[in-house]
């Protein structure tokens, strides 16, 4: 792959002298090489982050190795060794969990090759394992959620408000954030707690499945509020509750992380009060993050890039939202 490289200096140098051709003019990206390794494919948020990611990538001419990890952390360590043999030019990957990882970031350190993380991230001691990581800011989603039950409770502070948090999946970095951004919001405020807090997966069977077992014990009983951490357990949880007489929206105020097409109907329909958008178009920023990292002056980029989000909720005008194609 280098002497490609070289050949296609030398023919530029060429051209040059008889056309006054630049290098970037000849040079494609063509033959840069991409390990991409995806978490998995638990939603549709985690499809269109996917998607947007290969759009953007092969968009740009580069050459992408895809692999889905499909939520097994094993399964992506090998796919990352793989990349690594193969000298891949850059690595990109979404970590399942938060711990783990050194070993592999190591041996890619060792051979020359830079990593991004993108949406997830992990928790290292030394930072310079990886590149930089690019997605949402997981304790601000949380803290907006937080704000908005704030604000909905705000004509009640001599009431107690309890609030069921609905977590994803253990020790990764998003369950970690979120719950620490929404403790840190509703901790302004005295009547307000979390009173019990259960782990979905990111998946809505268990979502479902934890839900229905607060249900059966009677323990949703003195429960205010639903604090989800993202859409697909939300789903599940309002799965379970069409089995009850507990209206959503009404009686058990829901709040919930993503921003799918799904829990906008829901939204739209009251069963759903807060939607935090968790922006999975990813693609843009990756690539261009990676075109300058690899350009002639090879530039530093960012250690963190965060991504625009924005808060739906049924305080707002909900004609005004865009489709959201996932």
């Amino acid at each position: 792959m280098k002497k490609n490289k070289i050949w296609l200096l030398l023919i530029c140098w060429f051209l040059t002298t008889l056309s006054g051709c630049s290098p970037k003019e000849v040079t494609s990206q063509n033959n840069i090489v991409i390990g991409f390794s995806q978490s998995g494919t638990e939603s549709s948020w985690r499809k269109a982050h996917t998607k947007s990611i290969l759009d953007s990538l092969k968009k740009n001419n580069y050459q992408v190795i895809y692999r889905n990890g499909l939520m097994d952390q094993e399964r992506q360590i090998q796919d990352i060794r793989s990349f690594i043999a193969y000298r891949v030019d850059l690595i990109v990957f979404t970590p399942l969990t938060e711990d783990g990882w050194e070993p592999v970031l190591k041996e890619a350190q060792r051979a020359g090759i830079d990593v991004m993380l993108v949406d997830r991230d992990i928790a290292s001691a030394s930072s310079d394992l990886y590149l930089s990581h690019i997605g949402p800011s997981f304790k601000a989603e949380g803290n907006r959620a937080g704000i908005y039950v704030n604000n909905y409770f705000k004509e009640q502070p001599d009431r107690e408000i309890n609030v069921l948090e609905l977590s994803g999946l253990t020790n990764a970095s998003p369950t970690t954030l979120r719950s620490d951004g929404f403790r840190e919001a509703i901790g302004r405020e005295q009547n307000i707690t979390i009173s019990q807090t259960v782990y979905g997966d990111y998946t809505r069977n268990k979502g479902k499945e934890v839900i229905r077992e607060l249900i059966t014990n009677n323990q949703l009983a003195t429960i205010d509020v639903l604090y989800s951490h993202n859409d697909e357990m939300t789903l599940g949880a309002l799965d379970a509750l069409k089995d009850t007489d507990i209206q959503p929206g009404k009686d058990l105020i829901i709040v919930t992380i993503d921003g799918q097409e799904n829990i906008i109907k829901e939204l739209r329909a009251g069963n759903v009060n807060c939607v935090v958008e968790c922006n999975p178009q990813a693609g843009y920023y990756v690539a261009r993050a990676i075109e300058r990292r690899l350009d002639s002056d090879h530039k530093q980029i960012p250690h963190e890039i965060y991504m625009p989000e924005t808060v739906f909720s049924d305080q707002g005008d909900l004609d005004m939202i865009p489709t959201r194609n996932y």
